[in-house]
């Protein structure tokens, strides 16, 4: 099986990058052959994962744009099991270029049918935008998944990607692998108050892990790191293999033997 996974919402600071990192070490912990797709143009992902901008020959534009340079762009990771699609600047400049294209849309799609079946799962870290190269991300996956910060702006965010998704679902199979509450923070009430709002909102729909708020989880990048690596047995670690063990329960995948970390 090959799952494509867009992980967005509009709203930014709100854990996307956070999670599509954790995550993708999580499964790839689980032995599930990953890639991750850094479509933001702040590239954070790719920092995040210890990758140095400058060392980049190839990255998510040209991939996007470029026939030649579909496995050019693929970048081995520290990690074992987990590939990334770097980022850089130059993806700001690309959204204009496209909407004279055909079929604009579906430009992602085309390029990610031609690898998809040499991954388990593909993450695709979405900017904080609704705009054209965000509905690439969308048409070219099976699902989204929603980090959702416990705060009530983050909150307001999640309708508006709701309907952006009932969009989109009016012309292709997409369907929400989940919402994720991202940094409660257990001495706030008010995050628990959004925690029973969406639960009472989307209860088909929200996962049962939720992140927490942890200082791990904010050093972790600095080291060029997952959290895994980073300090496996701390709570956001526990965490993030939590929701990779919920993905893949959810998707009917036996969750192999752990790799050793």
């Amino acid at each position: 099986m090959s799952k494509i996974i867009s992980i967005v919402n509009q709203k930014g600071g709100v854990g996307k990058t956070t999670t599509t990192i954790n995550l993708g070490a999580s499964l790839a912990y689980y032995n599930q052959k990953v890639l991750i797709i850094d479509y933001d143009q702040q590239a954070n992902a790719t920092i995040g994962l210890g990758i140095n901008r400058e060392d980049i020959l190839f990255d998510v534009t040209d991939f996007f744009t470029h026939i030649g340079f579909l496995r050019k762009a693929i970048i081995k990771t520290k990690i074992k099991n987990l590939d990334l699609i770097a980022s850089s600047i130059k993806l700001a400049n690309i959204e204009e270029s496209l909407y004279m294209i055909p079929d604009k849309e579906q430009l992602l799609k085309r390029k990610l049918d031609m690898i998809k079946d040499e991954y388990d799962f593909i993450l695709i870290d979405c900017p904080p935008s609704l705009g054209l190269i965000v509905d690439n991300a969308l048409y070219a996956s099976d699902s989204v998944l929603i980090p959702v910060e416990c705060g009530f702006y983050a909150y307001d965010a999640l309708t508006q990607m709701i309907n952006k998704i009932d969009k989109i679902q009016a012309s292709k199979d997409i369907e929400i692998e989940g919402i994720l509450l991202t940094k409660l923070d257990n001495k706030n009430t008010l995050g628990y108050d959004i925690v029973e709002k969406v639960k009472f909102l989307f209860p088909e729909k929200i996962f049962h892990t939720i992140i927490t708020r942890s200082s791990h989880l904010q050093e972790a990048p600095m080291h060029g790191k997952s959290v895994l690596d980073f300090s496996f047995n701390s709570r956001g670690a526990k965490e993030y293999r939590m929701l990779a063990e919920e993905i893949l329960n959810n998707n009917k995948i036996p969750i192999l033997k752990e790799l050793k970390i």
